[in-house]
């Protein structure tokens, strides 16, 4: 396919991921105004920390998703010769996430029985409700695990609403069943019960949907389990998953830390960092399709020179739209909490709010760089900052928390992502020639020029409403 229609088809995708997104985005914002202001303080701080827990969890899908998307997406251009692969990359790609959903299954297990000595601050009488929660919670991280292989499919085919619009119908079941049970005035253990009840309907959905919406999709629980597919799936996962745990270290550490050393503003903690990720949330579904359509790029010379002018114009809007999302933060935060979870929240969680928007919005200028890593399958040569910037922001957390609470592991979090881009920018993109042939310019024109451009205004609008 020539560079131009793999654009629009980029554009095309782009927009109904976006639309997912934006449904994703809201069920992540409406969430929280439905729960936090009915529950206590410290019951929504537990559902917050459970949350949370479960996201470690699903490090176990490995990210299976974009492994599975990114062999279907080569398959496919590959033309017939390499269609007929289809069946057995899914086989391959469910047998790992089988084995990882029951690994999974058994962590969940452990976190259960063992919460009360990880997180010690949590109030001995919410003991029962915080592992009931818990594991309701883990019901829904194993049905995202065994739902990736599917998504991938639809994914590596382009046809993302199959995919995208079975995981916002879940997402907004689940919220619209939570709803209906603060209505009926029932305890978390119940919200927490039909919150998965919806989402973990995602699994069967996926399942239902390749069976029926896929030429092929009846042959992949007949096709021969081949080994050698599954070892170059691994494979692909095993680098991206140190990218996913330095970066999992960096979203929700934070939560995690707090909900230790200080259970009380785990909810308001989790509330700033909610704000701060949507946005980001959003970015990747923009970006998303990029992956498979820079991989398309990349396995034909004559479209791999285009490469390096498309990264360097979407890291320059990139750039420019998280500067312009931060500065109306700086503006409008206690507007926006106020009506969103209540005035109780403004001034707990506002401070958190403006640090950690500032901390992802920094690190996610490189976005666009490291979906290209990935799409090229190039990001084992960026392991090494990626794990810096986790192990920066873990030590950093601890250490200003311990000193500063809530507000010193959100300084830690902006510290990380302040190294984790310098170290890109300063190792990464000079490894990498086929992205970033002129890496000094790439990164002077679309990282430092944006950001610096900007920096006065942020300094002052801290500096005054902060």
């Amino acid at each position: 396919m020539p560079a131009n229609g793999l654009k629009r088809r980029w554009f095309g995708n782009s927009f109904i991921n976006v639309a997912g997104g934006l449904g994703t985005a809201a069920v992540s914002l409406l969430l929280p105004a439905v729960v936090a202001k009915y529950l206590s303080t410290d019951e929504f701080s537990l559902w917050s920390l459970a949350l949370q827990i479960i996201v470690y969890v699903n490090l176990l899908g490995l990210g299976l998703q974009l492994a599975t998307a990114r062999a279907v997406s080569y398959a496919g251009d590959a033309g017939a010769d390499g269609a007929w692969q289809n069946p057995v990359i899914a086989r391959a790609a469910r047998s790992i996430s089988n084995k990882a959903a029951m690994v999974a299954a058994l962590m969940i297990v452990v976190l259960v029985v063992t919460c009360p000595l990880l997180f010690p601050s949590v109030p001995r009488a919410s003991i029962a409700e915080f592992r009931i929660v818990l594991g309701l919670f883990g019901l829904v991280g194993l049905a995202q695990i065994l739902s990736q292989p599917d998504m991938g499919v639809f994914q590596g085919l382009h046809r993302y609403f199959s995919f995208v619009g079975p995981k916002m119908s879940t997402q907004i079941l689940g919220v619209l069943l939570v709803w209906l049970g603060v209505q009926a005035r029932q305890p978390i253990a119940v919200l927490a019960a039909l919150m998965a009840a919806g989402m973990t309907l995602l699994w069967p959905l996926m399942r239902f949907a390749v069976l029926r919406a896929v030429s092929w999709g009846r042959k992949v629980a007949s096709a021969a389990l081949n080994k050698a597919c599954r070892r170059d799936l691994l494979q692909y996962c095993s680098a991206f998953s140190v990218m996913s745990v330095s970066m999992l270290v960096i979203n929700t550490a934070g939560v995690l830390i707090v909900g230790r050393m200080d259970f009380p503003m785990t909810g308001a903690y989790a509330i700033a960092m909610t704000a701060a990720t949507v946005p980001v949330g959003l970015l990747g579904a923009a970006l998303s399709p990029l992956l498979t359509t820079a991989s398309a790029m990349y396995a034909r010379q004559d479209t791999r020179t285009h490469l390096p002018r498309l990264t360097t114009i979407t890291t320059v809007i990139v750039a420019l739209g998280l500067n312009l999302f931060l500065v109306a933060i700086e503006l409008w935060y206690p507007q926006i909490l106020r009506l969103w979870v209540g005035e109780r929240f403004v001034h707990t969680a506002g401070p958190l709010l403006v640090t950690l928007v500032a901390a992802h919005c920094l690190r996610n200028v490189g976005a666009p760089y490291s979906l290209m890593l990935l799409a090229t399958g190039l990001h084992r040569r960026a392991l090494y900052t990626a794990v810096l910037e986790g192990t920066v922001n873990l030590v950093t957390s601890v250490a200003l928390g311990i000193r500063f609470g809530a507000l010193g592991v959100a300084y830690g979090t902006l510290i990380g992502s302040i190294v984790g881009l310098a170290g890109c920018m300063a190792f990464n993109t000079g490894r990498t020639p086929e992205i970033t042939p002129q890496p000094f310019r790439f990164s002077l024109a679309a990282v430092v020029l944006p950001i610096a451009f900007f920096l006065p205004l942020h300094l002052y609008l801290v500096h005054v409403h902060v």
